[in-house]
């Protein structure tokens, strides 16, 4: 079954947040701040914040993958992010991760870029064992982050 990918375009805002919505769901999360609105700003601004890719199987939106770009000290080389990966799960097992995966790796090596990284929550096997195979290696690091209240408590000191 062929696997299309593509760029998301301002029109694809509905399916985007649908996507992301069900990903948060699916991970036991609370529902995303991202709306159509928000995603057709931030991703279409004058500064884009991130980039999505849509995967299309069967000529329906199957998956979803929103990249942001990163910078590492270490290898002293710029390389992208993956924040989101999402496959609608009646299209799992059919190549479309992998389709996704390997588009961003097309892009990260036609902008020069060093690496593909992503973060995958320990509790998340199924996503664990998709990018061991791969080929991908676990980093032994912890994320980390601040947000909301403790946020703002920081920037003020």
């Amino acid at each position: 079954m062929m696997i299309g990918i593509r760029a998301a375009t301002r029109a694809d805002a509905d399916v985007v947040c649908a996507l992301i919505a069900a990903l948060s769901a699916e991970e036991g999360m609370v529902p995303p701040a991202l709306t159509p609105a928000l995603f057709q700003r931030q991703a279409f601004g004058r500064k884009p914040l991130f980039t999505a890719l849509l995967a299309e199987r069967q000529g329906r939106v199957a998956g979803l993958v929103l990249l942001t770009r990163g910078y590492d000290s270490q290898s002293a080389e710029a390389g992208l992010v993956v924040e989101n990966l999402y496959v609608e799960p009646l299209a799992r097992r059919c190549g479309v991760g992998r389709a996704l995966m390997a588009a961003c790796a097309r892009l990260a090596v036609e902008e020069g870029l060093g690496w593909l990284s992503w973060h995958a929550r320990t509790r998340n096997v199924r996503a664990a064992l998709f990018y061991r195979s791969l080929g991908a290696q676990t980093e032994g690091v912890t994320l980390m982050a601040l947000s909301g209240p403790a946020l703002t408590a920081l920037s003020q000191d």
